[in-house]
């Protein structure tokens, strides 16, 4: 037996194998859903409010905690008026214990 031979053999084998499965499955039933339970996602996700601008700046109005919670995540990269604006709101609000070894803007200091 030459090796074109075992390869030709090899490639046959696999061939035939994914030719049955292609068959099986074009003959196989569809998963009809159950109707013991309802039918959707079995969490219920929030949608995502994304924000009206994509600003630095500070905010035209002070935040909710849910605008500020956005705000710091979105910021979360790097130090801008809209991350200190909502990181104060979060510690307003009691959400935030500013570390007592930083530095923070709430204090007077600069950051």
């Amino acid at each position: 037996m030459s090796a074109w031979q075992v390869v030709h053999g090899i490639l046959a084998a696999v061939g035939g194998g994914a030719f049955a499965m292609v068959g099986v499955a074009c003959v196989w039933p569809i998963n009809q859903p159950r109707r013991d339970r309802p039918i959707g996602p079995r969490c219920r996700l929030r949608p995502v409010e994304w924000p009206k601008a994509w600003t630095c700046g500070p905010p035209d109005r002070p935040f909710t905690l849910a605008d500020a919670h956005v705000a710091m995540q979105l910021h979360r990269e790097h130090d801008c008026a809209r991350k200190h604006a909502a990181f104060e709101a979060l510690v307003a609000a009691g959400r935030i214990h500013p570390d007592s070894t930083r530095r923070h803007r709430l204090w007077g200091k600069p950051w």
